[in-house]
């Protein structure tokens, strides 16, 4: 399957990915708990982290907008004071009544996030239901093992599920560290991988 890094066109469909394959995840049911507006309001948050990566890090698009996953280059994550606070209030105005509980979130993760070495971050990867089983996370994976490999950088990752940090292995990734509990949310596990 062959993939490919997304275009300011295609980020609409990756929104669309990342919302539907997101859409009942535990973490991101506790942020936006009425099922009628979970799906437009998790969209606009996704957005934002989306049109974030196409400056500071990049997203992988697999063929048939199969899959996306969303990453950031060393340091893409860290932003000036005033960047910081733009950000915050667009998230603020995307999450609304919810805001409080997404910023928890984010602040209990930042505060989990390894500061060096230097190394990518994936924030977001999804497959659509129907191309779940494996060679579309292979694609995606592949595809950024080969970035991280050619320009010599490790990478990390919080996976929502225990199960996703078992099957991440099989791409070079192991723990980082103990699960990380954030108030609220169910404990979210870092996982690592060296450059090969």
């Amino acid at each position: 399957m062959k993939c490919r890094h997304a275009k300011n066109t295609d980020l609409d469909k990756v929104c669309d990915i990342l919302t539907t394959a997101f859409y009942n995840e535990p973490v991101h049911v506790v942020i936006f708990p009425d099922d009628q507006t979970r799906y437009e309001l998790l969209w606009r948050f996704f957005r934002l982290y989306v049109e974030l990566a196409m400056e500071r890090g990049g997203i992988i698009l697999a063929e048939n907008n199969a899959g996306a996953l969303v990453y950031f280059r060393p340091g893409g994550m860290e932003m000036t004071p005033e960047d910081a606070a733009s950000f915050d209030s667009k998230i603020r105005e995307v999450c609304g009544v919810n805001y409080e509980t997404a910023a928890a979130l984010i602040t209990g993760l930042d505060n989990y996030h390894p500061q060096t070495p230097p190394h990518y971050y994936i924030s977001l990867l999804a497959v659509q239901p129907s191309e779940r089983g494996g060679k579309v996370v292979t694609a995606l994976f592949n595809e950024l093992n080969s970035i991280l490999n050619k320009n010599k950088f490790p990478c990390y990752a919080e996976c929502t599920r225990y199960s996703t940090r078992t099957l991440i292995r099989r791409w070079g990734y192991h723990d980082s560290g103990a699960p990380l509990h954030v108030e609220g949310f169910n404990d979210l596990y870092p996982v690592w991988r060296e450059p090969q």
